[in-house]
């Protein structure tokens, strides 16, 4: 009973055991009391993968803003792309020494986007604007000194929801959010984009709550507003 528990409580942690290091990801276990022919299981997932659900993890401490955009691209226009061909992307059109010591920047990003055939803007705003934002966006967040890119998903005026490369999946009090945010994100457009994609989806265990703000996918026609053309869509 006391090994059944401990691996059931990896399995929901994601944590990994002596010898179940396996179970931090998901599984297929055989399910008790079932009395058919045969053995009857079932796929399930551990809460840090459901936490990471649609996130392209970081795996370096300094690859943040990589897989961030990896993010944007795979989920919000199907590009397969991962984090390490995003840095070779990025590489390709930046300087070396510059990255090595400060990183990656939003510029540097919005070149690579470019040679993708899409179009990337920067867009400087205030928080009380993002709950009007229709598409997801690549922003930067100050986090006691740390410098951490990561997606905006969506806002309500009380809680904005983003995809971070770190943590997963995360709802962030606006008020904390507006402490930690430097006004500026950068927005993709282009062919393949998917306004219904899962980064302008919340989690169903908040599904509720999207209801109630009114969080549903806009027609193409209301992103003009943030400063791009029919075409970019098209």
């Amino acid at each position: 009973m006391k090994l059944t528990m401990r691996l059931l409580l990896s399995l929901l942690l994601g944590l990994s055991c002596p010898g179940g290091e396996q179970f931090a990801q998901a599984a297929e276990l055989a399910v008790p009391a079932y009395t058919g022919e045969g053995n009857l299981y079932k796929r399930v997932h551990s809460l840090r993968e459901m936490r990471f659900a649609h996130v392209v993890e970081q795996h370096t401490d300094f690859s943040c803003g990589a897989a961030a955009l990896a993010t944007l691209l795979r989920y919000g226009f199907g590009r397969d792309l991962d984090e390490q061909q995003v840095i070779a992307g990025m590489l390709a059109g930046a300087n070396a020494d510059v990255v090595r010591q400060q990183g990656f920047s939003m510029l540097d990003m919005k070149h690579y986007v470019n040679t993708l055939g899409l179009r990337a803007s920067g867009f400087v705003s205030g928080p009380e604007r993002l709950p009007a934002l229709r598409i997801p966006a690549l922003i930067m967040l100050d986090i006691n000194g740390y410098k951490h890119f990561v997606i905006l998903k969506l806002a309500t005026r009380d809680t904005v929801y983003v995809a971070d490369p770190a943590l997963g999946n995360r709802a962030l009090a606006m008020r904390d959010f507006a402490r930690q945010w430097n006004g500026v994100l950068l927005a993709v457009a282009g062919p393949g984009y998917q306004p219904q994609g899962p980064l302008r989806q919340l989690p169903s265990l908040l599904s509720a709550r999207q209801l109630m703000n009114g969080m549903q996918p806009v027609q193409q026609a209301d992103l003009v507003e943030y400063g791009f053309l029919y075409s970019d869509f098209l």
